[in-house]
């Protein structure tokens, strides 16, 4: 019975591409590409992401991603990929924390008790000294804070924080959608209903989207990215390894 790796390979060999012509178009690494077609998925992202590269890689080959996707769940039931590795253990994106460690261990818990002790001790002495010995101070600390703004002015407002340091970007009679990649993460972005754009984003990536009127934004790590649209910063949309999808604005 023919593999799904084997599957992908006529697929593309049929309409006479190239791993690096699709990796060129799909942004996909051709290490990436190449273990898909070697069944290695145990060397790839979980599955949430594969299902992203698949459908760019036989969408980009002309035919039908989902029939590809239904194959594709098709072969892990009948056991066809012995190799693959579930999300939950994959080495990548999950690392079981050290059970030898010194930080687990039970000296460091006493030695970190006696710590918070003795800090805690040092803060009440040094609160019950200003409370008893600083009753005779020349300027009361409301008429202190007077004197600071009267000598310094007003205080210019602090810029809020944000995950993007470059600067908004604008064009007129366009909407500005920008992405920034927190960890490896798939999306897809369909603008005003039309052609949708899917990528791999790595940790830093920026990219910036323009549509005359909406998007339709996909991703398989919620907690992973971070959005900035038409010059607003939105809050975190969900947690790692979340798939999400929604619609803008």
């Amino acid at each position: 019975m023919q593999s799904f790796g084997e599957y992908l390979k006529s697929l593309r060999e049929e309409k006479g591409k190239t791993l690096e012509q699709i990796a060129e178009s799909t942004k996909i690494a051709v290490a990436n590409l190449e273990s898909m077609e070697r069944d290695r998925f145990d060397l790839l992202p979980p599955r949430v992401f594969v299902k992203g590269f698949i459908r760019s890689y036989v969408h980009e080959v002309g035919f039908n991603p989902e029939e590809a996707i239904s194959r594709f769940e098709e072969f892990i039931k009948v056991g066809e990929l012995p190799e693959y590795t579930p999300e939950e253990q994959h080495p990548v994106f999950h690392r079981q924390p050290s059970t030898h460690s010194f930080v687990s261990s039970r000296a460091f818990t006493i030695i970190l008790t006696a710590a918070g002790t003795i800090s805690l001790s040092i803060l009440l002495i040094t609160g019950a000294s200003r409370l008893f010995f600083d009753q005779n101070a020349e300027i009361a600390p409301v008429e202190q804070a007077r004197q600071a703004v009267q000598s310094t002015g007003p205080r210019t407002p602090r810029p809020e924080k944000t995950n993007f340091p470059e600067p908004t970007r604008t064009q007129t009679g366009k909407k500005i959608l920008e992405i920034k990649a927190l960890a490896s993460t798939w999306i897809r972005i369909e603008p005003d209903s039309g052609p949708a754009e899917e990528l791999m984003m790595a940790p830093g990536d920026v990219q910036v989207f323009t549509a005359k009127q909406s998007f339709y934004l996909q991703t398989g790590n919620a907690g992973g990215i971070r959005v900035r649209f038409d010059g607003k910063e939105l809050p975190a949309l969900g947690k790692a390894n979340q798939t999400l999808s929604l619609t803008l604005p």
